[in-house]
């Protein structure tokens, strides 16, 4: 009998939480530019097209944020719900392979 399991989600989720501190990093970068730019002295027609490319770049990366911290939650439920499956079927004393589409068991 044996027990195998498919996991490769811990890289993907430490790979996100690099990915998500840089894009931190960025919006940081864009927000003091923000800043900066609303206490400078530039003409207000200027200002506002600077000051709504940046909003809009801040906008962005924020989603791309709450994207990674999704992915990285569902890749998180998702091995814990393989490593149930895999105590389940150790405590039945099964064999359960899943392949894309289909779900093999064999005692």
């Amino acid at each position: 009998m044996t027990i195998s399991s498919v996991s490769g989600s811990s890289s993907y989720a430490s790979s996100s939480a690099s990915d998500t501190a840089s894009l931190e990093k960025q919006l940081a970068k864009y927000i003091a530019e923000l800043k900066e730019l609303a206490a400078s002295k530039e003409d207000a027609k200027t200002k506002q097209v600077k000051m709504q490319q940046l909003q809009l770049q801040i906008q962005q990366i924020q989603t791309q944020i709450a994207q990674k911290q999704s992915n990285a939650s569902s890749s998180s439920a998702q091995q814990d719900n393989n490593s149930k499956k895999d105590v389940n079927a150790a405590k039945l004393g099964v064999n359960v392979a899943e392949t894309e589409g289909s779900i093999d068991i064999s005692i």
